[in-house]
């Protein structure tokens, strides 16, 4: 009897503790699917883009999208979201192309708080920059379709963490280059989307969800592109 008493008391032991270890796990589970739900960005608001016409080699005029931009803010509710470099990726997708991350970090103003006005203020302190070609033409340079995030809005000390109150720009820059020995102003390499064509870009930051941003180019008239 005695051992019969101690064997079903191991048993038991065992049976209880597994138990304890799956609800342990469980909650482990479920704490951080919360975590990552309420770390979420979302649009704050109107993507827009800047429409580009140049010469190609061929010298065929074309109309393109040299880049657009997306501001975010944090979702309601939702944690403070890191954005730097090392803890974040942007994928980029298009009817062509496609980059698993393209992402360049941060970048603030050295003046104020860091905040830039304008998404053309940015690109001083972006490695995205866009350079004039030297030719007198109207094409712009990039030399990789890259991605960067600056701030319009910073709430306290500038920092890549996007905190509530703060609203950040996700901008996306296309590759187009004249890369020739001796450039004569025509772009022959480029990455640049036209009308029609499909548009996708994942912000993944570390522990938080992943924002999907989906547009088409619309029809290219203005020189900024209202994308939705």
């Amino acid at each position: 009897m005695i051992a019969f008493v101690v064997v079903a008391a191991a048993l038991a032991f065992v049976v209880l503790n597994a138990g304890f270890g799956t609800t342990q796990k469980s909650k482990t589970t479920i704490s951080e699917g919360l975590a990552s739900a309420t770390g979420a960005v979302e649009v704050a608001g109107i993507v827009t883009g800047k429409k580009e016409t140049f010469n190609d080699q061929s010298n065929n005029s074309k109309t393109t999208l040299a880049y657009y931009s997306i501001p975010i803010k944090l979702a309601s509710g939702a944690n403070a979201v890191n954005l730097q470099k090392e803890l974040t990726a942007v994928r980029y997708f298009s009817n062509t192309i496609k980059y698993d991350n393209i992402y360049k970090g941060v970048v603030f103003n050295s003046t104020g708080n860091g905040s830039f006005g304008s998404v053309d203020e940015a690109f001083t302190a972006s490695t995205c920059k866009l350079s004039d070609v030297n030719t007198g033409q109207y094409a712009n340079e990039s030399s990789e379709t890259c991605a960067f995030i600056w701030f319009s809005n910073i709430v306290g000390d500038k920092n890549p963490i996007l905190d509530g109150g703060e609203v950040a720009v996700l901008t996306i820059v296309f590759k187009a280059l004249d890369n020739e020995a001796t450039p004569d102003g025509k772009v022959n390499v480029h990455e640049r989307p036209e009308q029609g064509d499909s548009l996708r870009v994942e912000l993944v930051p570390a522990g938080a969800s992943v924002l999907t941003v989906e547009r088409v180019v619309p029809v290219l008239t203005t020189d900024v592109v209202n994308m939705g």
